[in-house]
């Protein structure tokens, strides 16, 4: 019951967080522009620098984890979110707008998915896996809520009214929510392994190095491409000459896909792992690239990227949240997780430049070819771990 109670808690504060955060601007942006006297490109760096701020972050949350429980970090970050929101809402030029994106990306290091992750598995201890699926198969509804919501609240309001509302959620519904709502937990100690007599301490650290380098370079190198394509899919599809509403219906059907992978892993439950997940996803992607770099961008070519780059991103998304289970204690996890926020948000932050520059600047030729070199790097981690995966747990 208390496992149900922080899934639903939890679905519900980091479907509220994300969409005030950073969705929300994506039906601002032009009201933004036109009132800040920026360019839209001006505007979108401002989720891009809370990503490096979340990036930056997101490794010293560690002992706080360690010292305090992720519930108390989770509730500090909707804390400070508000006063981010209110900023931006108040925002008057550039340095005001870049400072409260700074802000935003401070507390959504502390109260975004990392953070949820880590508590769920505080609470779930050896059910962590399912629990952390389950909360991400009600994060794929984040952009169907937060979209229509953000629309709706922009024509009533206008778009700096509609910031200092989600600011106002934030400290009266969100950090509630996770003070008092969600359960007080024992924080694992940060205790190795068992280990056989076989293997010394000092391997066994070595090894565990290796394999948070591997797991780093995995979701990094697969984040860098889903997160990148993600906001370029549209203009990808019409670089191939595609009628402008075939471009658009292919690329919000990926949504869907991703959806269905996630439920499926769900569905999966204790019959396989998060490294099993990942695998599979790892091998479909460059499967899903070579589709439409040798279909050159037929109708046939992109519906069979769709599904295999939805299926493939949809299920790595779980993936990259639960593999570290596998190798890792319960009470290592947290350590983990936050040491993997700085490269993973580096690279959402990154992505998306320079895949509309390679788009626009080289072809999509040359961005599919770089995406497909990414995706064979991850592939190739991920083999490599597998090839590591401790013999129990």
């Amino acid at each position: 019951m208390l496992v149900f109670r922080s899934v639903v808690v939890l679905s519900a504060t980091q479907i509220i967080a994300w969409g005030a955060m950073f969705m929300a601007v994506s039906v601002t942006a032009a009201e933004m522009a036109g009132d800040l006297g920026l360019n839209p490109s001006s505007v979108y760096l401002g989720p891009t620098v809370m990503l490096v701020a979340m990036a930056l972050c997101s490794p010293s949350l560690a002992g706080f984890y360690a010292r305090h429980g992720a519930r108390q970090v989770l509730a500090l970050g909707s804390l400070f979110a508000a006063p981010g929101l209110w900023l931006l809402a108040g925002a008057e030029g550039t340095l005001s707008y870049f400072a409260a994106w700074a802000i935003l990306g401070m507390a959504g290091a502390a109260t975004l998915t990392t953070s949820a992750h880590v508590f769920l598995n505080e609470v779930a201890g050896e059910g962590a896996r399912r629990a952390i699926g389950a909360q991400m198969l009600a994060m794929a509804l984040a952009p169907s809520l937060s979209w229509p919501a953000t629309v709706y609240l922009e024509g009533l309001f206008g778009w700096r009214n509609t910031f200092v509302l989600y600011g106002a959620v934030m400290l009266l519904v969100c950090a509630p929510l996770h003070f008092f709502a969600l359960p007080r937990t024992v924080v694992h100690a940060n205790t190795p392994r068992s280990r056989t007599p076989q293997v010394s301490t000092r391997q066994q650290i070595a090894r565990d190095r290796l394999v948070a380098t591997l797991i780093t370079a995995a979701v990094a190198l697969n984040g860098f491409v889903t997160w990148g394509f993600q906001l370029v899919v549209i203009d990808l599809f019409r670089s191939f000459a595609v009628p402008e509403y075939l471009a658009v219906g292919f690329g919000s059907a990926i949504g869907f896909v991703q959806l269905s992978a996630r439920l499926f892993d769900f569905l999966g439950g204790n019959r396989w792992d998060g490294l099993t997940t990942g695998l599979v996803a790892a091998a479909i992607m460059p499967l899903a690239l070579l589709a439409l770099i040798f279909g050159n961008g037929a109708e046939w070519s992109i519906i069979l990227f769709l599904v295999l780059y939805g299926l493939s991103s949809g299920a790595m998304s779980v993936s990259r949240a639960t593999m570290p289970l596998v190798f890792f204690t319960s009470g290592q996890y947290a350590s983990v997780m936050a040491r993997l926020g700085l490269p993973l948000n580096l690279a959402f932050a990154a992505a998306p430049p320079f895949f509309s520059f390679i788009l626009g600047t080289a072809g999509n030729w040359w961005a599919l070819s770089f995406a497909l070199l990414c995706s064979l790097g991850t592939l190739a981690s991920m083999v490599t771990l597998e090839r590591l995966r401790p013999a129990q747990r």
